[in-house]
């Protein structure tokens, strides 16, 4: 569900300066030498709406709904579909804690350092998808 695989994943920059629109990340790579380098990047950034809630800052808690539901929930419990169509069971998102934006990287501007960053980050989020998906079949398997 990508409400809790927002919750779970965090964000992506390690602090965020609102009034001077940037973001930091520090980052631990290897080199072709596979000498370990730690460096500060810091990214110019720009709110987007966010996508999860598409900008309106809450979505129903993931433990009411994640699994699915059908008219058999509601019909068992009318009280329960008119509270959940009504928001009562809304949490604040999980991207954007609330605000309807998130900052994103300003990709118009980056610096060569700025864009191996990037590629190291993504790196590094696809193999922390990898990872969980690996753990999440080790679980269905009941290894």
């Amino acid at each position: 569900d990508p409400r809790t695989r927002a919750a779970r994943e965090g964000s992506w920059y390690d602090s965020f300066d609102e009034n001077a629109m940037t973001a930091t990340k520090e980052l631990t790579y290897w080199d072709d030498e596979d000498e370990e380098h730690t460096e500060v990047f810091t990214f110019k950034v720009r709110f987007e709406v966010c996508d999860l809630c598409n900008g309106k800052g809450s979505h129903v808690n993931p433990s009411i709904d994640s699994g699915g539901l059908s008219q058999d929930d509601f019909d068992y419990d009318p009280d329960f579909e008119e509270e959940y169509h009504a928001g009562r069971h809304d949490v604040p998102c999980s991207q954007c804690n609330g605000k309807r934006v998130v900052p994103v990287i300003d990709d118009r501007s980056l610096t060569d350092d700025q864009k191996r960053a990037l590629k190291i980050m993504e790196e590094y989020a696809e193999d922390e998808r990898r990872h969980h998906a690996e753990v999440m079949a080790e679980m269905r398997m009941g290894c």
